[in-house]
């Protein structure tokens, strides 16, 4: 297929995004930009640089519609589409952010077009003068210096008994920042929410006062900016910026074990912080004893807060995650496909991911929301497969335990409790016929047992499975962890 001009592509892609918008919505946000650029990249990739002369329109579209932009660039080219923002050359930047259009434009200035529609989105900017310029301080411009996402409030989580204490004390932190669990030190697997909880915390300050100086940024990027601060012979502008936040939100903060430069100036931010009364919260995908390389001195003021294990979440809390995520889309889900969703996916990344897919094609190609539009989605979920080389056993019965909100120890112990025998069942199934892991391996991995006990528990869930829905969706849902952990 021969590639479209970024004009033509621009201009076919209005009527389906107009459709699933509103003809209003989309000229209030697409009036000033357009298609500027397309560079494709190998077969079935490309990027789409997307322009316009507003830096507020442009953050916003890409806030609220990339996904949609990219759905309909996706479905009009046959590519995979990645989107970038950038200001149209030539244009002076705008003395502020709700400043016209200029002088001798033909165009309305669509906030003067739609004044109603500018206030129900809560921009109104209110600027701050300092040596003749105007800067905005209102709560969304404050969310966006931040590096926050205004989504991932407190009242679009979903809480069960798998998050609820960690949500207690975050809520405490966002009450009284600085005094109540500094540091506050989130773990557990991919697709938890401890992000969500984390910039939630960040969210709630912000909207009591959106001049806190607060960032959030992950461990990766402060390591990339210690690096390049270094490079550039610019420290201490760097040790500057970081020690006079009041709020450090640092996420993946094990991604700076064993790289000793960094560690050392985490180090002295911390301990610049915390005395003069900031809060710092970290996130990980383990417990600070638990990782490796990481400085004794770090490693005792990580412990010296909270620290607070978030679990995989329940079947019940993943139904309840795509309802809330649902509503905020203005998309009526049933209940038995949220089910369906929730039955077969356990990160919630990747349930917000399909979410927004059903979205897409709800509301752009105008397909019934169903178990059906579900399980063409979903690609037949069922028949997950991982690769088998890089998945370890022990991360079997480490995905397995979590998922039955049990001990790696218990699963491997002489107990005969229903819900333990069923896990551990589970396990050596995965174990033997998706691994290929041997009898007596099996058997030495829990604790000695003989070929013929697990020989009778993987033939017992082989025969099983096939009839009984329940074992089914719970055999996929470690099965799809497992996958998940391993494409992260």
């Amino acid at each position: 297929m021969t590639m479209m001009t970024p004009q033509e592509l621009w201009e076919k892609s209005r009527p389906p995004l107009e459709d699933a918008l509103s003809k209003r919505m989309y000229t209030f946000w697409f009036s000033t930009t357009e298609l500027t650029e397309i560079r494709e990249v190998g077969e079935d990739r490309a990027i789409g640089v997307i322009s316009g002369s507003s830096v507020f329109h442009l953050s916003n579209v890409e806030n609220k519609y990339y996904a949609h932009i990219k759905e309909v660039f996706d479905k009009l080219t046959g590519k995979k589409f990645e989107l970038q923002f950038a200001i149209k050359r030539g244009v002076k930047k705008q003395k502020s952010i709700a400043g016209g259009t200029g002088k001798g434009s033909s165009k309305k200035n669509p906030q003067e077009e739609f004044p109603n529609l500018f206030s129900q989105e809560n921009q109104r900017i209110e600027g701050s003068q300092e040596k003749g310029k105007t800067f905005p301080t209102s709560f969304t411009f404050a969310l966006q210096k931040a590096g926050l996402r205004e989504d991932y409030a407190f009242e679009t989580l979903a809480v069960s008994s798998s998050n609820e204490m960690a949500h207690a004390a975050a809520v405490a932190v966002s009450q009284n920042p600085g005094t109540a669990y500094n540091p506050l030190f989130l773990y557990g697997g991919v697709g938890v929410g401890k992000t969500h909880l984390m910039q939630a915390i960040g969210n709630n300050i912000l909207r009591k006062n959106p001049q806190t100086p607060i960032a959030y940024i992950t461990g990766e990027q402060f390591t990339n900016e210690i690096v390049a601060a270094i490079q550039q012979k610019r420290t201490i502008d760097l040790k500057k910026k970081f020690r006079n936040y009041k709020v450090l939100l640092v996420d993946d903060v094990q991604f700076i074990a064993g790289k000793n430069t960094v560690q050392e100036e985490f180090f002295h931010t911390f301990n610049a912080i915390t005395p003069a009364g900031g809060q710092i919260i970290l996130t990980s995908d383990r417990p600070p004893h638990e990782i490796m390389l990481l400085e004794d001195r770090l490693r005792s003021r990580f412990e010296a807060g909270l620290i607070v294990d978030i679990q995989q979440p329940s079947f019940e809390l993943r139904t309840a995650i795509l309802l809330i995520k649902a509503k905020k889309l203005e998309l009526d889900l049933p209940m038995d496909v949220a089910q369906r969703i929730a039955s077969a996916i356990e990160s919630t990344r990747r349930l917000e991911g399909i979410l927004i897919k059903l979205h897409s094609e709800h509301t752009l190609f105008k397909k019934p929301i169903s178990i059906e539009l579900v399980e063409e989605i979903l690609g037949k979920i069922e028949k997950v497969e991982f690769p088998k080389q890089d998945i370890k056993p022990a991360e079997v019965l480490k995905t397995v335990a979590a998922q039955f909100h049990l001990t790696t120890n218990s699963l491997k112990g002489p107990s005969r409790v229903k819900n333990l025998v069923e896990a551990r069942h589970i396990a050596m199934y995965i174990l033997r016929y998706d691994l290929g892991v041997t009898l007596d391996q099996i058997g030495l991995l829990f604790n000695g047992r003989d070929h013929s006990s697990i020989i009778h528990a993987t033939e017992k869930i082989k025969a099983t499975i096939i009839e009984n829905e329940e074992l089914r969706t719970r055999v996929n849902a470690v099965k799809t962890s497992l996958s998940f952990r391993q494409e992260s």
